[in-house]
Parts: C-alpha cells; sequence; structure tokens
C-alpha cells in the first residue's frame, strides 16, 4: 500500500499547486517562468547520468509536452488568482474524463472488447449521463462559464500531458533517464514560452525582466513554486512505478478538490461556486475510473 501514500502526497501536493496563486495573486506566466526553469536547472545534471537521446521523434515530444505543461500552467495560476482555487480545481477534474476518451480513440481495439460486456457498457453510460448532468448544473452560473471555457485549453493540455508522459517513460532509455530528460527539456521549453507570453505582455526590456523575476517578492514565491512542484513530480512518479495498475494514481489524485476545499473551509475563504454540482461530477468520475480498474471485465 505505500503507493497509497505517495498517490495521497501526489493529490495534496496538487491542491496545493492549485492553491497557490490565489495566494499570492502574481502574474501566471511569472510564476511558468520559475516553474519551468527552476525544475529544468535542478534536473539538468541527471542527463549526465544517461545517454543522450537521438531519436528525433523523442525529442518532438519532449517539446511538445513542454507545450502542453506552458498552457497547463498559465491557464491554472492565472484562473485560481481571478476565480479561486475552489472552482478551479473541481473543473480540472474534467481532465479524468477526457483522458479516457482520448485513450479509448487511440485503443480501439481495447474499447471494442470493452463493448462485448453489455452490463459494463450500461453502467459506464449510466456514470458518463450523471457526470454530463452534474457538469452542466455546475456551468449553470455565468461565472463558472467562463471559468470552465477559460480552462478548457488547461484541461485538453493536461489530458494529453498524461498521454505524453507516458509515451516519454516507453521510449526512454530507462525510466530514470526518461523523468531526467521529461524534466529538463520539457519544463526548459514550458519555462521559455511561459517567458516569451511574459514579455510580449508587459513589454519589458531585458534588463527590467529580469528585475521582475528577480525581485525578492517573486524569488521567494518561485522557490515555493520549485520546491512543491518537485515534491509533486516525485510523489507521482513514485506512486504510478509501484501501484499495481497506474489508474488507481488517477483516483486518489481526484481527491485534490476535497483538499482544496477543506483548506479554503479551515482558512475561512469563501468557494461557493457550483460546489454540490462539482462534486456531484467529481463522484461520477471516480465510481467510473473504479469501475475501468477494479472490475476484470474492463481491461483498458
Amino acid at each position: 500500500m505505500l503507493w497509497f501514500f505517495y498517490g495521497i502526497i501526489y493529490s495534496f501536493f496538487t491542491a496545493i499547486y492549485t492553491l497557490f496563486n490565489q495566494h499570492y495573486k502574481l502574474n501566471a506566466y511569472l510564476l511558468g517562468i520559475w516553474r519551468g526553469w527552476g525544475i529544468a536547472i535542478i534536473s539538468f545534471p541527471f542527463c549526465f547520468l544517461f545517454p543522450f537521446p537521438t531519436s528525433y521523434s523523442y525529442w518532438l515530444l519532449l517539446i511538445a509536452q513542454g507545450i502542453m505543461i506552458a498552457i497547463y500552467d498559465s491557464h491554472l495560476f492565472f484562473a485560481s488568482a481571478y476565480y479561486g482555487s475552489g472552482a478551479t480545481s473541481r473543473v480540472m477534474a474534467l481532465t479524468a474524463i477526457i483522458t479516457t476518451i482520448f485513450w479509448w480513440i487511440l485503443t480501439p481495439q481495447s474499447f471494442q472488447l470493452m463493448t462485448n460486456n453489455e452490463a459494463i457498457v450500461i453502467v459506464i453510460i449510466f456514470l458518463i449521463i450523471g457526470f454530463t448532468v452534474s457538469y452542466w448544473q455546475m456551468i449553470k452560473s455565468p461565472v463558472s462559464y467562463q471559468l470552465a471555457n477559460y480552462m478548457l485549453p488547461a484541461i485538453l493540455s493536461l489530458a494529453g500531458m498524461s498521454i505524453a508522459t507516458k509515451e516519454i517513460a516507453l521510449r526512454g532509455s530507462s525510466v530514470f533517464a526518461a523523468l531526467a530528460y521529461y524534466l529538463t527539456v520539457s519544463t526548459f521549453v514550458s519555462g521559455t514560452l511561459n517567458a516569451f507570453w511574459f514579455i510580449k505582455e508587459t513589454k519589458l526590456d531585458f534588463k527590467f525582466f529580469w528585475q521582475q523575476i528577480l525581485s525578492s517578492h517573486k524569488c521567494n514565491a518561485g522557490i515555493y513554486v520549485v520546491a512543491f512542484s518537485s515534491i509533486l513530480i516525485i510523489a507521482k512518479t513514485l506512486a504510478l512505478r509501484i501501484a499495481p495498475n497506474p489508474g488507481y494514481v488517477t483516483v486518489i489524485l481526484l481527491t485534490a478538490p476535497l483538499f482544496v476545499f477543506g483548506i479554503n473551509k479551515y482558512n475561512k475563504i469563501p468557494d461557493t461556486i457550483s460546489v454540490k454540482a462539482g462534486f456531484s461530477m467529481i463522484a461520477f468520475l471516480l465510481s467510473l475510473i473504479l469501475l475501468v480498474n477494479l472490475n476484470s471485465a474492463v481491461i483498458d
């Protein structure tokens, strides 16, 4: 059950990651720069321990992953500052169902085999309908609708990141080699893209660009981002490595909005945007993922 412990750490620090800019309310691109370049600098020395990748497609995959990370980070940090972390974390739960749909599209043979079991298909349809109704209830308010629209690129990016991470791990010379290059190359690309967006938005010259990034307040926030992001990544990797089924880790990750809700309650921070509908949606998602991972009739 050690994978469960690591999974809880992963979920908790995902909640902290979502809560972070609700408190600091900094420019999201600036935080993306710190997270991307900070982790890349820490991870870079470990690349020398492993063979240099020579596959062009592998490098393209690492770069694509970095672009998706940049989109995810910037939208998540902006949304947490403006809409609050509670509503943002509940909307991000949509990633689970979108990742499942993407995976079914990429593995049609497995999906076809699953449809041979009519009882399982009926239950899955029921759960998806319940999820859809809850989702529509959640976005009935104008604010929730705006948030869902704004977070759509981040939701799609996170779903793509989940699949790309699997491919990166499979194509690396080892799991640790893949992790080293992923954390170095992809996060560097993410930080660089956020730097481009930050400069374009603020129109700063080279000198003032670095003054903004390295001011004492931004440094303190940046160090926190790099620290808990590193813990998040390590916990995620360990959980996925030793879990009997990686889908179990996804189930645990869907508890992140509960952590966000609890921390906001403890700190007496208002969190009233579609709370019931949001948690109802998460409950249907949890049931769907548990069904997929605990029922032997569902193979993918």
